[in-house]
């Protein structure tokens, strides 16, 4: 066996010495190698790849000619100065012949220590005039550095140059930040970070996981929790529904920030995540927690929580949004639906909040309007008494609408045909009847008509929406009021918030949703 490796070494070096032909190849191809036979129709061709049969008519020409390395040699014969072998070298690395390359680029380095072609070629580099590997030049640098950082009175601490007095205090388990020396949980609040649990996160998110864990503590058991940008999704879900609740909420958040020219993020929400409680069929955890998420706003009544303990759901904005939802007695895909509405009138009530609070009519159809836009269906209506948000003793007016709106036509997406024999019908009453509705008094045709006129102001062109109600925040009553009593100046918001979003009154804007429904 070592006699078969000794002559196949000899022989593969004897090959390198043998002079080589160049076939040049119709398609443009060089091939160079040892013509090993020739017959009538083919070349056959050692070559460094192996051996090669090249047919005759593929050839345009044969160029007898050494091979790499006997050029190499002959070159090499005739180098003197170190510029010679760098050239000698550049052409090895031409060819592919690394090794002779690397012989000639150190030949011309020993000629002269300066040629910097030749060290570049070899990967070398300068370090303060000298050039060296880069191994020895991280060594100089820092064996460089350090002389530098002792002469400076500095000393290391793990990978760090610190003073003396620096170094106590981070043996401490002192961090610095802003100039001040404070506690690593001190130094991560200082980051905008804030523990939940025993993991840290950044505050907006850290706030909504604190509020799933004094849920799931309340409850006695851990929920299933989506987190994205906008909402910590929690519930007694499979992982999927969250997900995919949360999916909804990203792509209405993105629909809402472009239609009222909010910047995304989170200072529409007040600097955290939105928290989102979806409940299965078992409704203890959903009325065993409504008291609980009763003592975390101001803005409800004290008849507020016994009254959503019956309710599917309920949402509120401040101090921040949350929602909480249970499919209870209806079919699961509602309880998805169902949060998206909620997060209407998260979006919508925390744009521009200053505590008072938005019109029913508007409130209400934009929250629809937005599940409507993403499923083209509505599961839900925020329809509740008047004792759940609040009143002011004052007794409005009832609903004017007398159409008979079936709620199966919102579930099956049919409403927009429905609406529109309404309007042809001439069953709809005037906008300003809409405009003194509360919250309790809204009928299934006035929510469409909310619907339908901000669908209205939508199709006005990108900022009407925003406009219109930019307008409307300005002259909202005090909060729990809703509605602006006095007709005057109910009417004068309203002829503010059209003029700003349409040039129009509100009785011209009254007539404009109308026939644009109708014709749409």
């Amino acid at each position: 066996m070592k006699l078969k490796l000794t002559l196949l070494c000899a022989a593969v070096l004897l090959s390198g010495l043998l002079r080589a032909d160049t076939f040049v190849m119709k398609d443009g191809r060089r091939i160079e190698g040892k013509l090993e036979k020739e017959t009538a129709d083919a070349y056959v061709v050692q070559t460094a790849v192996g051996q090669l049969e090249l047919k005759k008519s593929d050839v345009q020409e044969r160029v007898k000619g050494l091979t790499p390395r006997e050029e190499y040699a002959a070159r090499e014969k005739l180098a003197k100065t170190a510029e010679d072998y760098f050239q000698l070298g550049e052409y090895a690395t031409q060819k592919k012949l690394k090794p002779l390359a690397t012989k000639a680029y150190e030949r011309a380095v020993a000629l002269d220590a300066n040629h910097a072609g030749a060290h570049t070629a070899l990967g070398h580099v300068q370090y303060k005039g000298a050039w060296m590997t880069p191994a020895e030049r991280d060594v100089r640098q820092a064996a460089d550095e350090e002389a530098e950082m002792l002469a400076r009175g500095l000393v290391r601490w793990k990978e760090r140059w610190v003073s003396p007095a620096e170094k106590e205090k981070l043996e401490q388990g002192l961090e610095q930040r802003g100039g001040k020396w404070m506690s690593a949980d001190e130094a991560k609040r200082f980051d905008g970070l804030e523990k939940a649990g025993d993991a840290w996160y950044p505050r907006g998110e850290a706030l909504a996981r604190q509020g799933v864990l004094a849920v799931e503590k309340l409850i006695g058991k851990p929920l299933a929790l989506h987190v994205n940008a906008q909402a910590t999704i929690a519930g007694d879900w499979d992982a999927r529904v969250l997900e995919t609740t949360g999916e909804h909420v990203l792509a209405a958040r993105e629909w809402f920030d472009k239609l009222y020219r909010v910047e995304p993020g989170l200072k529409l929400l007040g600097g955290r995540l939105a928290e989102f409680y979806l409940w299965n069929r078992d409704s203890e955890p959903y009325k065993n927690t409504v008291d609980h998420f009763a003592t975390l706003t101001h803005t409800v009544t004290p008849e507020w929580a016994p009254v959503v303990k019956d309710r599917h759901g309920f949402v509120w904005i401040d101090p921040y949004p949350c929602s909480s939802a249970r499919v209870w007695n209806r079919p699961d895909d509602d309880l998805v639906g169902h949060c998206i509405h909620h997060w209407g009138h998260m979006l919508l009530g925390r744009l521009g909040y200053d505590g008072r609070l938005l019109p029913p009519w508007y409130d209400e159809g934009f929250a629809s309007l937005t599940e409507f836009r993403r499923f083209e269906r509505n599961a839900v209506f925020c329809r509740a008494a008047a004792t759940i948000v609040g009143t002011t003793g004052t007794s409005a007016k009832k609903s004017a609408a007398s159409f008979n709106f079936d709620p199966a036509l919102f579930r099956e997406g049919e409403w927009p045909a429905t609406l529109r024999k309404a309007l042809e019908a001439k069953a709809v009453p005037s906008f300003d009847r809409l405009a003194q509705l509360d919250v309790g008094q809204l009928e299934l045709l006035d929510i469409a008509c909310g619907m339908a006129i901000c669908w209205w102001l939508e199709d006005k062109g990108e900022g009407a929406l925003a406009k219109f109600h930019a307008e409307l925040r300005k002259a909202q009553p005090k909060a729990p009021d809703r509605v602006i009593l006095d007709v005057r100046a109910r009417q004068a918001q309203y002829d503010a918030a059209f003029g700003a979003a349409a040039g129009m009154n509100w009785r011209e804007a009254d007539a404009a949703w109308r026939a644009w429904f109708v014709s749409r």
